[in-house]
């Protein structure tokens, strides 16, 4: 065989008439995510945070636009926005997924940084783009609803060690216990009082949430195991449906408290799309009488194994309340239905946890603030559920399989764990008007 002949950069210079579209692949995970969704609801939704058209001013970025960038950043775990932007520059499947052509310059990092951080910050839009998933992730049937496996995880906070800082307190001094007094109410200066001299080595200073806080970020919460260096993180909840792994609910909080007090608040916000919930499965860390009380009292089978401190010793007899529901929450996770549900959390739960970090940016928190991560959560279990979704679905020509009528209902980052309901409209999916092919003339430099 002859070699062939040597080709130089004259064809990459030529006049040529291409179409985006023809570009991307059918069977392209963005392509096939655009054809299920329908992006509708972005503009109304996020119509509150625009001035009226009639009251002029510069036009802005369409809103759809800024919503699937972010999604596109969290579907490829970029966390830097202008990272983001670069690759979604040079890639003509996230061009045609925005509506851009190849000349179109796209948003600045600014804009976007300002849309997810100041203008949507209230979290309402994110909440009906992860409901809006969690309804098309049932409606193609990858939702069986009947079991969830639930399960936490730290996320490291945008924020150093050195961060810390000493956290000062109002001192009493009129006694009454209230921490009230002031510089006024005793008529001078707050007096200092020396320490007593001691002797030997002075005292290793350890830093703790009751004793410190962050000043970059006051939300953060120190957190360390044996073994590791101690860091500021987050919390997360998520809770999963077995059948196709979709996350059917997901909290941010801060990451103090016992881990089970959100079991409760989690479950409520997963009835929000599956009202037949039946059991939940979760690890021994969510144990305690109160998780199980939590449950109990919404209806649901709480599969939690307790805590070997929790049960009572060896050949003793339970005699009280919590030593009861410990035994009683062991026997149920040594049935057949609890054996299952630990195999699932295992299977689940924790593999939906590290796919959440490894491939969807959720090692680490971008921004600062317990609304802030929730957002983060929110785009993260979003990207999750889209993910399976484009996987499992065909496409059908020229429509949309959303369900363009669901009513979700509104939510508020600050109280995440409110309860809600959403119903979803049972219409037929409604069509996407095709638009006409774009094409596109690039000059030459010859």
């Amino acid at each position: 065989m002859a070699m062939g002949a040597a080709r130089g950069s004259s064809a990459t210079l030529q006049i040529e008439m291409v179409c985006v579209d023809q570009l991307v692949p059918e069977d392209d995970r963005l392509r096939r995510l655009d054809g299920l969704v329908d992006w509708g609801f972005v503009r109304a939704q996020a119509a509150p945070f625009y001035a009226a058209e009639d009251l002029g001013g510069r036009p802005s970025v369409d809103p759809i636009v800024l919503v699937k960038l972010m999604l596109v950043g969290a579907l490829e775990g970029i966390d830097s926005v202008r990272e983001l932007l670069r690759v979604s520059a040079l890639r003509m499947d996230i061009r045609r997924f925005l509506g851009y052509g190849f000349s179109e310059r796209l948003p600045v990092h600014q804009t976007i940084s300002h849309a997810q951080t100041r203008r949507f910050v209230d979290a309402m839009l994110f909440e009906r783009l992860f409901l809006r998933s969690v309804a098309l992730c049932k409606e193609h049937g990858l939702i069986d609803g009947t079991h969830l496996s639930v399960d936490g995880f730290h996320v490291e906070a945008d924020a150093a060690l050195n961060s810390l800082r000493a956290s000062l307190t109002p001192i009493d001094g009129d006694g009454d216990g209230d921490g009230d007094d002031s510089v006024e109410s005793r008529g001078g200066p707050p007096g200092l009082a020396l320490a007593e001299p001691r002797t030997g080595p002075p005292p290793r200073r350890r830093s703790s949430n009751a004793t410190s806080v962050s000043m970059t970020d006051p939300d953060a919460k120190l957190r360390g195991k044996p073994g590791q260096r101690p860091h500021l993180v987050h919390r997360g909840q998520i809770a999963i449906d077995p059948k196709a792994r979709c996350v059917v609910a997901c909290v941010g909080e801060r990451a103090t408290g016992h881990e089970g007090d959100a079991l409760g608040p989690i479950i409520d916000r997963a009835r929000f799309a599956v009202p037949e919930l039946v059991s939940v499965g979760a690890a021994q860390g969510f144990a305690g009488e109160q998780a199980w009380a939590d449950v109990a009292k919404r209806g649901v089978i709480a599969f939690v194994p307790p805590q070997r401190t929790m049960l009572p010793r060896p050949g003793t007899a339970p005699h009280t309340t919590a030593k009861h529901a410990a035994v009683a929450a062991r026997e149920r996770c040594r049935t057949a239905k609890g054996i299952w549900a630990h195999q699932r959390r295992m299977a689940d739960a924790e593999g939906g946890v590290a796919e959440l970090k490894n491939e969807h940016g959720m090692h680490r928190a971008r921004c600062r603030g317990t609304s802030l991560f929730h957002v983060k959560l929110l785009l993260a279990s979003t990207a999750f559920n889209h993910k399976r979704l484009a996987a499992r679905q065909p496409v059908a020509e020229g429509a949309a399989a959303g369900p363009p009528n669901a009513q979700i209902p509104p939510c508020d980052a600050s109280h995440p764990h409110t309860r809600r309901r959403m119903t979803a409209s049972t219409d037929q999916p409604a069509t996407t008007p095709i638009t006409p092919t774009a094409w596109t003339i690039t000059p030459s430099m010859n």
